[in-house]
């Protein structure tokens, strides 16, 4: 029940989307007819179709991946098989952690971004201007026994982000210490040229010790370096041959839900792009007498 009623909703979610850019496709076709500007309407119409193409390949990639989470079932770690496996468990760290930048916890994996709101054009945005990571291999351990988990190439964009501070110009609390340390040590201005503090964000994101971790990827037998650890391994998990390889401190329905959940875009995408072929057709004058 529902599974049909997230359908219906994502049906009448296309419908509706669809109703508003056809109508402002019928706008612009009107307006090329009446104009005579074929290149307006040949550049609005490239541009639709690549925006189409581009969410059409992104979409149909984030249902390939969850139609794969549904479809891989869960392996034990005492009794995983080579090749692409699914594991559930506890992350343990293996022979030392890290200890992340900002909040000064121990974790086997640490990321940093920091922002700046700045005016970019006629608008104002978030602008990256500092990025960095860093990890260490860990164990992951369930009821059954232990796999070691090599994170190089891994997809982690799934971790939940577990701390955030923020700079204004006026009002705005002290950053922690640390957080500015960083920025010290990484030559991240804080000021601008004046003295004054700029519009800052920065976020950390970790996995630490005990946390829970889901796996999608590739387990092989141990070399005989990797076996020299404090835990008795059965597979080395890493990146499999056709790229598959997710690590995320999400739940499995959780992972589903933001895979699948955007899954009206593939006809959203298949829209924007016939629209934009109709503006390019419409403007070389195939179509002048359907559509004036």
């Amino acid at each position: 029940m529902v599974k049909i009623t997230f359908v219906i909703k994502n049906l009448l979610s296309t419908y509706y989307i669809f109703g508003i850019i056809a109508k402002g496709a019928n706008k612009a076709l009107d307006k090329v007819s009446y104009c005579g500007n074929n290149d307006d309407g040949f550049g609005v119409g490239a541009m639709l179709i690549i925006i189409g193409l581009i969410m059409f390949y992104n979409s149909l990639k984030n249902l390939k991946i969850k139609r794969l989470i549904e479809n891989v079932p869960t392996s034990k770690a005492r009794s995983v098989a080579m090749g692409l496996v699914e594991l559930k468990g506890k992350i343990e760290n293996r022979n030392k952690t890290l200890t992340d930048p900002f909040d000064g916890k121990d974790c086997v994996y640490w990321h940093i971004h920091i922002q700046q709101y700045m005016k970019r054009g006629k608008r104002r945005t978030w602008v990256t201007r500092h990025k960095a990571k860093k990890h260490v291999p860990f164990y992951l351990t369930d009821q059954t026994g232990s796999v070691l988990v090599n994170m190089q190439g891994a997809n982690l964009k799934n971790v939940k982000r577990d701390n955030e501070y923020e700079s204004a110009m006026f009002f705005s609390d002290d950053i922690p210490p640390k957080v500015e340390d960083y920025c010290n040590k990484e030559n991240v201005k804080l000021r601008g040229w004046l003295g004054g503090k700029k519009r800052m964000r920065f976020r950390v994101t970790y996995l630490e010790p005990d946390d829970d971790i889901y796996i999608i990827g590739s387990a092989r037998s141990p070399n005989l370096d990797e076996t020299n650890g404090l835990k008795k391994i059965t597979a080395i998990i890493d990146k499999s041959k056709d790229g598959i390889f997710i690590l995320s401190d999400k739940s499995e329905k959780e992972l589903i839900d933001d895979y699948g959940g955007q899954s009206w875009i593939v006809p959203l995408g298949i829209i924007l792009s016939g629209i934009g072929l109709s503006l390019i057709l419409k403007s070389a004058g195939v179509f002048l007498s359907e559509f004036s």
